[in-house]
């Protein structure tokens, strides 16, 4: 017999505790705003960490509670079904229904840890993403002016009230019309402005406020979104961006969060959603700091994708990993990685080492340049939906993690990455020359921006980094990665054919975090003309000098600057 009291006490305590860890989310988030004014830039990184851990530290403390509450029930599913329908009384008005949803689902993970995910007791909407009914007053407003000009263009700075000046709001409006008029006036189509909406809430990353919003014609709109910063002399605007693409790579799965404060995230969501038709909502959820909810979402679609589909799990294109096995669905966007039971030579590490590496990427700043990967544990699949070839690669390597059970395949634990091309792979197969010398250079600078976020990748093979589908490079293989102040840079001694003081089988000999940049020329420059431009564009990297003047600035507390944009869409020139 179900004990209703105890229902009720249970429900409340995880709606009530979702509310307060909402609160303490959105406290954090709100000192975005005091410390790009402050210019407190290394002090924000330190809040998304501390943003970041809180939903772990809330359902801990949840859990013990439900265990105590429920004592020898813990397990009872009648309990569970009944609890799920008064929890859905409670929160059925609240504005984020939906989170609070995933906040019960993953106290159920907790308790029913060994079991896979259950929809009697669990939540979870079978049907595709819907729009919310309609914006809330408090997501966006409309600045009134009659056509795009200057005019316009300040309204929409001024909207946002800083404690610091801009450094010249006038030259900054004139650089935003003078980029954008020829791109409008090229519509030729109906240039009767209709409204520019602009979001209410500002979004903040590294040392960056972002203005966001959308300009409206008759026939036709347009995104658009200011990058602000804060220096010496005040405000500024930084560049301009409007092309959805490059907005995408602002909002990229290969980002820290943004903090960006709003009680309705749905609604903020389907805003940004109507701008970045081919995001992911699950992938917006966790660009603005709501990774529990992302990862909701990413379920929710693949199991969409599986039940409309006729693909099957296929083992990756590429070249097999020493220490994951990859697979895929063939036209899927995501891959799946599975840590193998052991690891071939060279790979000396072990399973919980390369957990605890992957735990450090969840709340390093990965800079645009270091896929995010969920973790899903105890996922059951069909097993008909598994190659041969799959079945075996995971039968004979990954037994403690995998487990074949009649007609289903349970997975323990396994992470879900975006998918991208190997970049080893995209240049033997791209047949246009300059994309493939863009895409090496973008190699020297995913490896050069990740060193200035104090991450040495380790493994700087070719096969580790991937090419996404806007062209750029980024690394995915983090068994390896180190900090950059961690490691010693050093050069390869050189003996003189006099030399005959040592023996001619002398090793050098080299501690385990010495690092030699002079080779690495042997592996990331590949041969040909593709090399040859490499080595004209980042030669430093395989100094040892380079590697030690990084390792100085950030010692000296300098933090570096990153910028989600191509450097050659920034006004700095006329600056």
């Amino acid at each position: 017999m179900v004990n209703q009291e105890t229902v009720h006490t249970v429900a409340a305590n995880i709606a009530d505790k979702y509310d307060i860890l909402l609160t303490s989310f959105n406290d954090i988030t709100q000192c975005a705003k005091e410390y790009f004014e402050k210019r407190m830039f290394a002090d924000l990184f330190n809040q998304q960490q501390e943003r970041y851990r809180l939903y772990g530290k809330f359902v801990r403390d949840v859990h013990n509670k439900t265990t105590e509450l429920l004592g020898e029930n813990l397990y009872n599913i009648e309990y569970w079904k009944a609890i799920k329908k008064e929890f859905s009384r409670i929160i059925k008005d609240k504005p984020h229904k939906l989170n609070s949803e995933t906040f019960y689902n993953s106290i159920t993970r907790k308790v029913f840890v060994d079991k896979s995910f259950n929809s009697d007791y669990e939540f979870f909407d079978y049907t595709d993403y819907k729009p919310m009914p309609k914006y809330d007053k408090e997501i966006f407003d409309v600045i009134e002016c009659t056509h795009f000009s200057k005019v316009a263009i300040k309204q929409i700075l001024q909207y946002f009230k800083y404690s610091v000046p801009f450094e010249d709001l006038d030259r900054d409006a004139q650089l935003i019309f003078d980029e954008m008029a020829p791109t409008i006036i090229h519509q030729k189509s109906n240039l009767f402005l209709d409204r520019i909406e602009i979001l209410k809430p500002v979004f903040y990353r590294n040392r960056g406020a972002f203005i966001v919003g959308r300009i409206f014609y008759k026939n036709w709109s347009m995104p658009i979104v200011i990058p602000l910063l804060n220096e010496e002399k005040g405000i500024f605007v930084d560049s301009v961006i409007y092309i959805p693409a490059d907005i995408s790579i602002i909002f990229s799965f290969t980002r820290a969060s943004f903090f960006v404060y709003t009680k309705y995230p749905a609604q903020l969501i389907d805003y940004l959603k109507a701008m970045l038709t081919h995001k992911t909502v699950g992938e917006l959820y966790d660009s603005i700091g709501y990774y529990r909810h992302g990862k909701t979402i990413l379920y929710r679609d693949l199991m969409n994708y599986i039940h409309n589909h006729d693909d099957k799990f296929i083992i990756a294109p590429g070249i097999k990993g020493m220490v994951m096995a990859v697979f895929t669905l063939k036209y899927y966007n995501f891959v799946f990685k599975i840590i193998r039971d052991k690891f071939e030579a060279p790979k000396n590490c072990t399973r919980d080492f390369v957990i605890k590496k992957y735990e450090e990427v969840e709340i390093n700043d990965r800079v645009g340049r270091m896929a995010y990967a969920h973790l899903f544990e105890n996922l059951e699949f069909p097993r008909n939906l598994f190659t041969h070839e799959l079945i075996k690669e995971l039968a004979d390597s990954c037994k403690e993690t995998v487990e074949f059970k009649g007609d289903k395949v349970l997975i323990k634990h396994v992470y879900i990455e975006r998918r991208m091309t190997p970049l080893n792979m995209y240049l033997q197969n791209e047949a246009n020359p300059i994309n493939a010398c863009r895409v090496i250079l973008d190699y020297g600078f995913c490896v050069k921006e990740l060193a200035a976020a104090n991450i040495f990748p380790g493994d700087l093979l070719l096969k580790n980094f991937g090419v996404t589908r806007h062209g750029r490079v980024i690394f995915y293989d983090y068994d390896e990665i180190a900090r950059v102040t961690d490691l010693r840079f050093r050069r390869i001694p050189v003996q003189s054919d006099d030399d005959d003081t040592r023996g001619n089988t002398e090793m050098i000999t080299a501690e385990a975090n010495d690092i030699f940049p002079e080779e690495f020329k042997a592996f990331m420059a590949p041969d040909g003309p593709i090399g040859e431009i490499f080595l004209a564009e980042h030669n430093e990297i395989f100094d040892p000098k380079y590697w030690r003047d990084i390792q100085k600035r950030i010692a000296a507390g300098e933090y570096l600057s990153f910028y989600a944009y191509d450097q050659y869409k920034r006004f700095q020139s006329y600056r």
